[in-house]
């Protein structure tokens, strides 16, 4: 029998062998799995090669980001305005089982084709990139890549800018803003829902008032505080933006 010293040794060895075994390991990737074609900073083999592959993305991205307008789903831990573009990203490329589907109380679209990326055996499980450059090995060592990141990040390299009119963007994606003197991130993101309408959470945690709000733009133009308002001669807006996932 072990002394109780030498069994929590071994429990937490134990435990430290597991972690080990699902992430991924750099050195065992093959060349083709952390290829980086375009220089965008994310391997080939995480992104989507098809028109329709990146159509579906798009459209799935905002449903789930919709849905959550009427029902928040209960595994949304970090609801805040950069978790609502991370959560409705991971979701998107996830297996639509019945498992998945039994998450949501409402789904605003059911019509959308099926789509799955596991991203797990090169990212595990974080997909967002913190700095600029290609796609290097090394990324996955030295926390180039984490799961939650704040949206300035997202913005910067997570997607691509389309531009400050609103005739090039299209259903899933992106608006940024930003307010230099805001407390905390100055950036702030929204969801383009095409038709018009946009969809973002506020900010606050939810014990503090925080929620996801579903608006027209136009209604966003008549803001009292101009800096809100999505048009091109203003300087707090920085337009809208795609994924890079979805850009092609």
């Amino acid at each position: 029998m072990f002394p109780r010293s030498s069994l929590l040794v071994l429990l937490l060895l134990s435990v430290g062998f597991s972690s080990a075994e699902t992430a991924p390991n750099p050195r065992a990737l093959s060349a083709a799995q952390i290829r980086d074609a375009n220089a965008d900073g994310y391997p080939d083999s995480t992104q989507l090669h098809s028109s329709s592959e990146r159509d579906a993305f798009l459209r799935w991205f905002a449903a789930i980001a919709e849905s959550q307008y009427t029902a928040i789903n209960a595994d949304w831990t970090l609801q805040d305005c950069s978790g609502l573009l991370r959560y409705a990203y991971t979701v998107a490329l996830k297996p639509k089982t019945r498992a998945w589907w039994s998450r949501f109380g409402y789904f605003p679209d059911r019509t959308i084709a099926p789509l799955e990326l596991d991203l797990k055996p090169v990212l595990n499980s974080a997909p967002f990139r913190t700095r600029g450059g290609t796609f290097q090995r090394s990324d996955l060592e030295n926390k180039t890549f984490l799961k939650d990141v704040s949206v300035g990040y997202l913005m910067r390299y997570a997607s691509v800018p389309l531009g400050k009119d609103v005739k090039a963007a299209r259903r899933g994606d992106l608006l940024f803003f930003i307010h230099p003197e805001a407390q905390g991130s100055p950036y702030h993101s929204m969801v383009y829902l095409g038709g018009g309408q946009v969809v973002y959470h506020t900010g606050y945690a939810p014990e503090d008032g925080g929620e996801v709000r579903l608006l027209s733009l136009e209604t966003l133009k008549k803001h009292p505080e101009d800096t809100w308002h999505p048009v091109p001669s203003n300087p707090n807006f920085l337009g809208y933006f795609r994924w890079k996932i979805a850009a092609g």
